[in-house]
């Protein structure tokens, strides 16, 4: 289950790392990348991380402004600048907590 402790963890652990951190260890989008190879709800077109599932400004993400991602077993946290997109492993269901 993910709470309100959980969204503002995450938020504040890959929005407060130093600027030079490694983007694949630090940041983890390695691991974000190789999901998204396998999946069928999650994408790479060009420098933008897309969402099938995605509506509007929420069908692609630039892999620049993705701060961090986390995998949390059922879903994946992937950090922006001021919100946390949440998608659901098993259906590419997308929600976004924006930040406090």
């Amino acid at each position: 289950m993910i709470t309100l402790d959980n969204i503002n963890n995450i938020y504040n652990k890959y929005n407060n790392l130093a600027a030079d951190a490694d983007i694949c260890t630090d940041r983890n989008l390695n691991a974000l990348m190789m999901y998204a190879f396998d999946s069928n709800y999650l994408g790479f077109d060009g420098d933008k991380l897309t969402l099938t599932h995605g509506e509007g400004p929420l069908q692609a993400l630039e892999i620049e402004r993705i701060a961090g991602a986390e995998d949390l077993g059922s879903h994946w946290a992937i950090v922006m600048p001021s919100s946390v997109v949440f998608v659901n492993k098993r259906n590419g269901e997308v929600r976004v907590a924006l930040a406090e």
